[in-house]
């Protein structure tokens, strides 16, 4: 969709959202969890876009997708903030391209148990 003189654009009040204000390393060891949490959410936004064809019409649907992976990450800082840095260092000093495998094997058992 191209934007032209005609195209109306929302009201800022409309885009105001509480962004998640976290790095890189954060959100791929968070990724897994946010993605099941949020499933329910993510889908109806993608739905949404793919319905309607206008992103501008499915902002209550994206504020819902940041909302749920905001109350994720509180919930992990909460309960296991320990294991999640840990994990989260790992992957950012394992390989210069943050891969999962290294850490993989060293902290699947902290966040399955």
């Amino acid at each position: 969709m191209a934007a032209t003189a005609k195209t109306v654009l929302p009201e800022e009040s409309e885009l105001n959202v509480q962004e998640l204000n976290v790095s890189w390393p954060v959100l791929q060891t968070a990724s897994v969890y946010i993605g099941k949490a949020c499933e329910w959410h993510n889908n109806e936004f993608m739905l949404c876009r793919e319905e309607e064809g206008d992103p501008r019409r499915c902002l209550n649907e994206g504020k819902h997708v940041t909302a749920c992976a905001m109350d994720v990450l509180k919930k992990m800082k909460k309960h296991c903030l320990e294991d999640f840095n840990a994990y989260m260092y790992c992957l950012e000093r394992s390989t210069g391209s943050l891969e999962l495998t290294q850490c993989v094997i060293l902290y699947s058992i902290m966040f399955v148990s």
